[in-house]
């Protein structure tokens, strides 16, 4: 591909609310909402509704599934389920932007159903349900769980890399093919209802939403490894920071990593420094995973971010292979004057994914 057609799809790359559509031909196409919600006595939950649709171009069939969770912050408790769906069923997505917005995933009511719809005929704010019933590991306790919630986007998006377009592969045929596009909602205002067994729980907050789309990138090992933190503040910065595919974090050692910021409606990529640090979690396959990280900026070294994830074990942990982190945690934006004192600029929250397994 010439270095012109390149500019040209990056220029173009995010048209919404079109885009928030499903796209045809895409190899991978997701959309997932994080974040953290409260009570009104400030009781924290995160929680997680994922629905993703994915083609595997090692053999002839296609899958879908849903990723649920929910994160009882003060009784230290996670609640989960994935769900897998072969193959992805035709009709899971609306690509018809003459037709109401939806993503569907399961029957609506059971375990594992995802539902996603537009509010007022504007997908930008949505009505999202899912289903699920936890099993403890360790007591096999099931429990059922419920999220009914409404989202509603302010301003625009943050386009990842700046533009929303990444050129992952060149040999694609299509741009659907060599590019993976990705962008964020990250001013929504949510509310609803969360259901823990009998208990149902009064909730709101400012959300995030990612639909991520086109072809998948992997690292130059070949291995799907990364760290990403997405962060919301509450002086209104918002910034999703990721470290370089295929490299194997290790605690205390800084790892190169981008972040691309939402600042006065603009998007903003820069290189970023990020450092995984103590403490740490070994989930039940063994895979270390960490706690806490902090984000510097490669020439401003007087500023830093800290992300602290709120409790340790959010490990999604269905399946016989599938290991990875997914969690709710809280954010600092810090003003090193010197080398042992920092001022607090701002507070916010934060959601962690940890693709080591």
């Amino acid at each position: 591909m010439s270095e012109n057609q390149e500019n040209q799809e990056n220029a173009s790359s995010i048209i919404l609310p079109d885009d928030q559509y499903a796209h045809t031909g895409a190899p991978t196409e997701w959309w997932w909402h994080v974040g953290t919600l409260f009570t009104e006595d400030g009781r924290t939950f995160g929680f997680e509704i994922n629905a993703a649709g994915m083609k595997d171009n090692s053999a002839a069939y296609s899958y879908a599934f849903t990723q649920i969770q929910i994160t009882d912050v003060k009784n230290k408790r996670n609640y989960q389920k994935v769900n897998v769906t072969m193959p992805c069923p035709s009709n899971w997505a609306q690509y018809d932007k003459t037709q109401p917005w939806f993503v569907a995933l399961g029957q609506s009511g059971t375990d594992g159903a995802v539902a996603m719809s537009a509010v007022d005929s504007n997908p930008l704010n949505m009505s999202v349900q899912a289903t699920f019933t936890d099993i403890d590991p360790d007591s096999n306790i099931k429990t059922p769980c419920e999220l009914d919630l409404d989202f509603f986007q302010q301003g625009p998006p943050l386009l990842v890399w700046g533009t929303g377009c990444n050129l992952v592969n060149p040999n694609g045929t299509s741009p659907i093919t060599r590019n993976n596009y990705y962008y964020s909602l990250t001013n929504l205002r949510a509310s609803g209802i969360i259901k823990i067994g009998s208990e149902e729980i009064k909730v709101s907050g400012l959300t995030w939403m990612d639909h991520e789309y086109g072809a998948f990138p992997n690292g130059s090992t070949g291995k799907v490894i990364w760290l990403l933190q997405d962060i919301q503040l509450d002086n209104g910065l918002h910034l999703s920071n990721y470290t370089k595919f295929g490299v194997v974090p290790q605690e205390n050692v800084p790892m190169p990593s981008n972040a691309t910021f939402l600042v006065n409606g603009e998007s903003i990529f820069l290189n970023i420094i990020t450092t995984p640090l103590g403490p740490i979690f070994i989930s039940r396959k063994g895979i270390t995973y960490f706690l806490k990280f902090k984000i510097e900026f490669e020439d401003y070294k007087h500023l830093s971010f800290i992300v602290n994830v709120s409790y340790p074990d959010q490990v999604f942990r269905d399946g016989e292979n599938a290991d990875v982190y997914e969690g709710v945690a809280t954010a600092e934006f810090l003003f090193n004057i010197t080398e042992k004192k920092q001022m607090v600029i701002t507070k916010g929250t934060a959601w962690v994914e940890q693709n080591l397994g």
